[in-house]
C-alpha cells in the first residue's frame, strides 16, 4: 500500500495521448496496452501472519539473595546444576555490622528473659502483700504493667531472632553464619558470585542486595515478543506460533499465544505490546536468553475479494485503487479489511473481476514519455 499525492493523470488529454500511443505500439485489449502494470480483483484467502523477534525465558524463575551482608565462605552448586527445594547452595559469613546486630538481638532476648523472670516474682510478691493489706492496689498494678512490658520486649526479640533463623542465619557460641538454600526445585541458570566475594544483604536499601543465584523451572518456556501496536489487533490468545532460532536453522518449535497484555510500553519511539508465547513443542532447541524468530498465525478469511497490496494507494488519508473503466484508470475509494504480506481484503468499492492498476498511472505515464 502506497501514498499517491498526484492528481489522477493531471488532465484527460494526457491519458488519451498515452492510451493512443501505447495502443498503437503494443496492441489493445490486454494488460500490455497500458504503460502500467494491470491486475484483477479476485476472490481468495487472506492469511494474516505477524513476524517478530522475541527472547526465550523460563515461565518461572527465582532470584536468590543473601539475607545478610558478608563474605561468601562456601559455594555448593554451580550453573547448570539441578537443585531440589531446601538444598544447601552457599554459606555466608556476616560482616561486622551484621554480626553486631545479631549479637545485640541475642543479648536483648537474654536480657528480656531475665527481666520477665524477675518481674514475675515481683508481681507474685506484690499480690501476697496486697492480701495482707501491706501494699495498695496501685503498687500491684504497677508491678503487673512492668511485667507486661518486659514480656512484650521478650516477644519482640524472640520474633526477630526467629525471622533471622528462618532466613538461614545461624548463631552459636562458636560464631555466626547464614546458610542459603534453594527456595524451589529447578535448574541453576546463573551463579552470580564466587567464594571469597563480599555480598550485600537483600534487605539493604542500596541496590536491593547481591543476586547470588537464579533458579528456573525449565519445564515450561515462554517467548516474550514485542508486537507493534499496529499489529496487535491481529493477535489473540491461543493463536498458533512457529518459533525458530539461528542456532538451529533447520529446526523449529511450536508455541501458542498465552497472554496479550492490556497495555503498551514505549520502545524506540513506538508503542509495543509484550506478547507472551508459551512453547508447546520443540523446546529442546531453545535456551533461556536466546533471540527467537516468531511467526504468529493470525486470522484467516476465505473467499473474500482481494487485491495485491501494491494496488492500494492513499489519497487525502483514504485508501483508494485505480479501477480500469472503459480502458481508463479512475480513482476509486475502497474499504479495507485484513491484509497479509501479498494481498489486501476489499470490503467495499470493488468486485471480483474488476481490472485495476498495480502502480500509479501518472508516474507510469511520465516514465513512458521520457
Amino acid at each position: 500500500m502506497r501514498t499517491s499525492s498526484l492528481p489522477l493523470w493531471g488532465s484527460v488529454a494526457l491519458l488519451a495521448a498515452c492510451a493512443t500511443g501505447c495502443s498503437s505500439a503494443k496492441g489493445t485489449g490486454d494488460a500490455s496496452s497500458y504503460p502500467f502494470r494491470v491486475g484483477l480483483a479476485e476472490r481468495g484467502m487472506i492469511r494474516v501472519t505477524i513476524e517478530e523477534t522475541g527472547v526465550v525465558e523460563p515461565k518461572r524463575q527465582i532470584v536468590v539473595k543473601s539475607p545478610i551482608s558478608g563474605v561468601v565462605r562456601r559455594l555448593h552448586v554451580q550453573a547448570g546444576d539441578s537443585v531440589r527445594a531446601g538444598q544447601l547452595m552457599a554459606t555466608i559469613i556476616p560482616d561486622i555490622a551484621q554480626a553486631n546486630a545479631l549479637a545485640q538481638l541475642r543479648s536483648e532476648l537474654f536480657g528480656a528473659e531475665i527481666s520477665v523472670r524477675s518481674l514475675r516474682r515481683d508481681l507474685d510478691r506484690a499480690k501476697r502483700l496486697e492480701t495482707d493489706s501491706l501494699i495498695s492496689d496501685v503498687e500491684v498494678e504497677t508491678a503487673r504493667v512492668a511485667l507486661e512490658q518486659a514480656e512484650n520486649r521478650h516477644r519482640a526479640a524472640s520474633e526477630g531472632l526467629r525471622l533471622m533463623e528462618e532466613s538461614g542465619v545461624r548463631a552459636t557460641d562458636e560464631g555466626q553464619w547464614a546458610v542459603i538454600t534453594a527456595p524451589a526445585a529447578g535448574v541453576l541458570i546463573m551463579r552470580g558470585v564466587e567464594e571469597g566475594e563480599t555480598v550485600v544483604g537483600g534487605t539493604s536499601a542500596f541496590g536491593g542486595g547481591t543476586e547470588l543465584f537464579t533458579i528456573a523451572d525449565l519445564s515450561t518456556l515462554i517467548v516474550r515478543a514485542a508486537i507493534n501496536e499496529v499489529d496487535i489487533g491481529k493477535v489473540a490468545q491461543r493463536d498458533v506460533v512457529r518459533i525458530t532460532v539461528d542456532a538451529f536453522p533447520g529446526d523449529s518449535a511450536t508455541g501458542m499465544v498465552r497472554l496479550v497484555p492490556p497495555a503498551a510500553r514505549q520502545q524506540d519511539r513506538i508503542r509495543v505490546f509484550d506478547v507472551e508465547i508459551e512453547v508447546t513443542a520443540g523446546k529442546e532447541i531453545l535456551r533461556p536468553g536466546m533471540t527467537a524468530n516468531v511467526q504468529i498465525s493470525g486470522p484467516v478469511r476465505e473467499d473474500v475479494v482481494r487485491v495485491p497490496v501494491e494496488a492500494v494507494f492513499f489519497h487525502e488519508g483514504r485508501p483508494t485503487v485505480f479501477r480500469l473503466i472503459a480502458g481508463e484508470p479512475q480513482r476509486r475509494p475502497v474499504t479495507l479489511g485484513l491484509s497479509d504480506l501479498a494481498y489486501v481484503e476489499i470490503l467495499d468499492g470493488l468486485a471480483a473481476g474488476d481490472s485495476i492498476a498495480l502502480e500509479d498511472p501518472v508516474e507510469a505515464a511520465r516514465r513512458e514519455r521520457r
